[in-house]
């Protein structure tokens, strides 16, 4: 992506301020996803991080045009597998994966945390 131009008496902001300067009307799925990149590198996300929170935007984008206040998350993946079956696909692959990440985290976390308590340790 090309870097964009930097306003006069300003110093360089960054992938951030890139990221907000960006006209969405007119660049490129690739320039946005450039500037994405650009910005989470930036915030120090790790790589993991950025697939785990990358795959959670996509179940919710997915499911965000279906999943009205009077529908269940089942009803709304019963609608989303009804306009597009192969991203419903992916969706039910992506989304236990990522609990199970987030639920392993959690354990994990707990873990430690007695293991510590039990060691006399604290964080």
């Amino acid at each position: 992506m090309a870097a964009l131009p930097r306003r006069q008496g300003h110093p360089d902001n960054g992938p951030r301020r890139e990221l907000l300067r960006l006209d969405l009307a007119t660049c490129t799925p690739a320039e946005i996803a450039d500037a994405l990149h650009a910005v989470l590198e930036r915030a120090g996300v790790s790589a993991e991080e950025r697939v785990q929170l990358l795959a959670g935007a996509l179940v919710v984008e997915a499911l965000r045009p279906y999943w009205l206040p009077d529908r269940t998350p089942e009803e709304a993946h019963d609608a989303l597998c009804l306009h597009d079956p192969d991203l419903a696909q992916v969706i039910e692959v992506i989304a236990p994966m990522l609990l199970g990440r987030a639920e392993l985290r959690e354990e994990t976390a707990d873990v430690l945390a007695s293991i510590e308590a039990l060691l006399g340790l604290s964080r």
